[in-house]
């Protein structure tokens, strides 16, 4: 968490706070993450999540003492072809998919869930690069992928999380998510609005995959679980949303309570910035007591 410690003390509390969550989390396997959420359920066979970078995948791998359990650390397959633009379909059928398809195996589960990441590529600063994570579960008998992308937009099917789950499992039916739960993937001007606050795409990934298997929601109802106020109002909702889930849920169900203990974290998430005025906090979550 060195870059963490870099930023401390020119970020909004607020902001902080969410970034060393991100950090905490995806420091840690994302695979177990879905395994906690999940639950025990053999109906289920995770994927190992995987990132697809212009060269090679990053995925995990499952501990070789603990069979139902994956390494945090990441290791990597490359493609047949360095340094390619990963948004091409050629590309994504010939030296994405390939190795995808590596990391699943023949199993007598019903379904496969999983989450797949890729960069955003920010063409003003290349530094500034950010991530992007999709998740999805696949019904093998009727060939179904119902895919979830928190910040979706009507160009979906271009985008290349679509087009790897695609390309990859054929599927005969496809169901998507219509609503918007992260406007602009988080990516805004300012770094106090709404926008630039909901920054939990991995996040959104889980709570589908939590709301899906264990609330056994269909794609249609979790449409109508964002809100459908405009502008501001709607933005305001699903981040105050995915804060409560995390801080009074999701934690506890990926073992993250540690995060609880951090006075950076506990003091701050709890919050949110109003109106677009980093001056303007307001409490949205009572603090975390132990059971």
């Amino acid at each position: 968490m060195s870059y963490l410690k870099d930023i401390v003390n020119h970020t909004h509390p607020v902001i902080f706070a969410s970034q060393l969550y991100a950090e905490t989390l995806n420091s840690s396997s994302i695979s177990n993450h879905i395994k906690n959420v999940i639950g025990n359920d053999n109906n289920y066979e995770i994927i190992p999540y995987c990132y697809f970078h212009t060269s090679f995948m990053d995925y995990e791998v499952k501990n070789n003492k603990k069979h139902n359990e994956f390494n945090d650390d990441l290791k990597n397959i490359y493609y047949k072809k360095e340094d390619i633009e990963i948004n091409k379909t050629s590309n994504i059928k010939k030296y994405l998919v390939p190795v995808y398809k590596t990391q699943i195996s023949n199993t007598e589960s019903k379904y496969l869930c999983g989450m797949i990441g890729v960069p955003i590529p920010n063409h003003e600063d290349e530094y500034a690069n950010q991530d992007h994570y999709v998740s999805f579960i696949y019904e093998k008998k009727t060939k179904t992928l119902n895919y979830f992308d928190s910040s979706i937009t009507k160009g979906y099917t271009k985008t290349e999380t679509y087009k790897i789950l695609i390309h990859t499992f054929n599927p005969k039916r496809i169901i998507v998510n219509s609503s918007t739960f992260e406007a602009q993937g988080g990516v805004s001007e300012s770094e106090y609005n709404y926008i630039a606050q909901n920054i939990f795409c991995h996040t959104w990934s889980l709570w589908f995959i939590y709301n899906f298997v264990t609330k056994n929601k269909s794609i249609a109802q979790i449409d109508q679980m964002c809100s459908k106020s405009k502008h501001d109002d709607c933005d305001k909702y699903n981040l105050i949303k995915i804060k409560i889930f995390i801080y009074e849920h999701l934690l506890v169900r990926l073992k993250l309570e540690k995060l609880y203990k951090n006075k950076r974290f506990n003091s701050a998430f709890r919050y949110i910035i109003i109106d677009d005025n980093q001056s303007n906090i307001k409490e949205i979550i009572k603090p975390w007591s132990k059971p």
